[in-house]
């Protein structure tokens, strides 16, 4: 009999459930549900893992990634690089933050539809989840006041959020920034800013700069297309900086990582052709799937949400798709049985899936 227990609230965890992968399948595959990059990886990007594979893969990373942290600093406008941390995905940024700051008792506060791993590292590290209720899938300011008490330690923002592709103004996020007490660290997810322009970055970074109790994550998993590398940062405050650096692993970024970070951050061309390109599709996909009776409201990121009308019908889309070989991200789990998420992928990837489902809409 096995007497090894986990811990309670470990044991009534539920794992993040990823997009998956189609198998079996014939012909070729449009990935479409997790909001990767249909170009890939910048070609610096490329070439600065081969170049680091050729150079010594049994040398440890440097742990300080100082030039990691240097070349973010550069490329985002911040002054002071010892306030950038280095992370293996934006997750890590969730569970460590979570560890350093909210445990048994305390409360980790976040929207209705939210990214599902801050419920997950919510309850991992043993404090209670809490969600504030959104209005067509979108947060406000107000929900989010309402819903914060003393307990509160974290508030975790995804702006724009996924899986909604919704957001809240910059203005909206000042007013909440100023109305939180000061208990409460404020970390705003900025994983699909970069589809909004330097400009919104700025501002995201100013943001931080406003208040000491502010933090901005990101990632190189999205526009960056580096998903597979697992690599991610953060700005913050020095304080909560020096505090997060306490229980960072030594070296929790591979070296090829680090250096594919290094080449692709400051690759303006690279940046561009992607926004440019997702700017366009996603409008042209909205569209689309408004014409053929899927509503599907304006997103802020790299992927659109669309209406089925019933769950059923919603995951009988899912599956015919699939049979298409067209894999797209079913959010029953986000409380959003009726929508199916699509990323918005290459032009060919694009067409098919609108094709696909104008002849689903027709016969269903």
């Amino acid at each position: 009999m096995n007497t090894i227990k986990p811990l309670d609230h470990i044991a009534i965890t539920k794992p993040y459930v990823p997009g998956g992968k189609l198998h079996g399948a014939t012909g070729p595959v449009a990935m479409l549900a997790s909001n990767e990059n249909p170009f890939g990886a910048s070609p610096l990007a490329v070439a600065a893992i081969e170049a680091a594979a050729k150079g010594g893969l049994q040398v440890y990373p440097d742990p300080d990634y100082g030039a990691l942290r240097e070349a973010i600093a550069k490329a985002k406008g911040i002054a002071d690089a010892s306030r950038v941390v280095t992370s293996a995905g934006s997750d890590e940024i969730i569970h460590l933050l979570t560890q350093c700051y909210a445990g048994p008792g305390d409360e980790i506060l976040f929207t209705e539809h939210a990214f599902s791993m801050y419920e997950v590292s919510a309850r991992a590290h043993g404090a209670a989840a809490i969600k504030a209720p959104e209005t067509d899938m979108t947060a406000g300011v107000n929900a989010i006041l309402g819903a914060v008490s003393p307990k509160t330690k974290i508030l975790f923002l995804a702006n724009p959020n996924n899986p909604t592709g919704t957001m809240l103004s910059l203005e909206a996020l000042k007013s909440l920034q100023d109305a939180l007490p000061p208990h409460v660290l404020f970390v705003v997810d900025g994983a699909y800013s970069e589809y909004l322009g330097p400009d919104y970055e700025a501002a995201l970074r100013d943001l931080v700069d406003r208040r000491d109790t502010t933090v901005m994550m990101r990632t190189f998993s999205k526009i960056y297309g580096l998903a597979a590398l697992r690599l991610g940062w953060a700005y913050m405050p020095k304080a909560i900086a020096d505090t997060f650096q306490r229980i960072r692993g030594p070296f929790n970024v591979n070296t090829l990582a680090a250096e594919a970070g290094i080449a692709s951050v400051g690759d303006e061309a690279f940046l561009k052709l992607s926004r440019d390109h997702n700017t366009a599709w996603r409008a042209r996909l909205t569209e689309g799937l408004n014409a053929i009776g899927l509503t599907t409201p304006p997103s802020h990121a790299n992927f659109v949400v669309s209406e089925f009308g019933s769950a059923e019908r919603a995951s009988a889309a899912f599956q015919y798709l699939k049979d298409q070989s067209i894999l797209v991200r079913a959010i029953a789990g986000y409380g959003l049985p009726t929508k199916l998420r699509i990323t918005v992928g290459s032009a060919e990837d694009n067409q098919r899936v609108l094709d696909a489902l104008k002849t689903f809409t027709a016969t269903r």
